[in-house]
């Protein structure tokens, strides 16, 4: 009796470990297993990807940036992200709204630093060269009487 279950026993260790090898190297012979969400909506478009007009930064280094409060200001690598959605209506006549983010193309990112630059200019935050020439004489004393020129016809001897 003892050796009936203990082959009953190795008999079912045998199919659960067939069965898990089958799966493994041949995943498409059982398909009841297999998940569906990659599948994408399968309703119907009816207002494609358009731009919201909202922007983001990301980076790869998020945990190194954020975790120190002093490396804040500390120069990193970031990349613009642009916010989309559309609207699919679903099998059951359900509007569904989607949204994405997605890498800013370059005629998104030439137009966000554009707007950056414009509102600069327009609140005088901007700084021009102009603006901050500096000294490259020490105060009091003047330009080179050699590089410049003579002023109203006298002349200048430098000795």
């Amino acid at each position: 009796m003892a050796n009936v279950f203990i082959g009953f026993g190795l008999l079912l260790i045998m199919l659960i470990a067939a069965g898990f090898l089958a799966y493994y190297f041949f995943p498409a012979a059982v398909p009841v297993f297999r998940r569906h969400a990659h599948v994408p909506n399968q309703g119907v478009i009816k207002r494609d990807w358009i731009a919201t007009g909202r922007i983001d930064f990301a980076t790869s280094t998020i945990s190194e940036v954020t975790s120190n409060p002093d490396d804040h200001d500390q120069p990193a690598e970031f990349k613009l992200l642009v916010e989309e959605r559309r609207i699919v209506e679903s099998l059951a006549g359900n509007e569904n709204l989607e949204v994405q983010w997605r890498l800013a193309t370059l005629r998104e990112a030439k137009a966000v630093v554009k707007q950056y630059h414009k509102y600069l200019s327009d609140h005088s935050l901007v700084k021009t060269v102009f603006d901050e020439t500096p000294s490259l004489l020490p105060p009091g004393i003047g330009p080179d009487p050699i590089s410049r020129p003579a002023d109203k016809g006298e002349r200048h001897d430098p000795a």
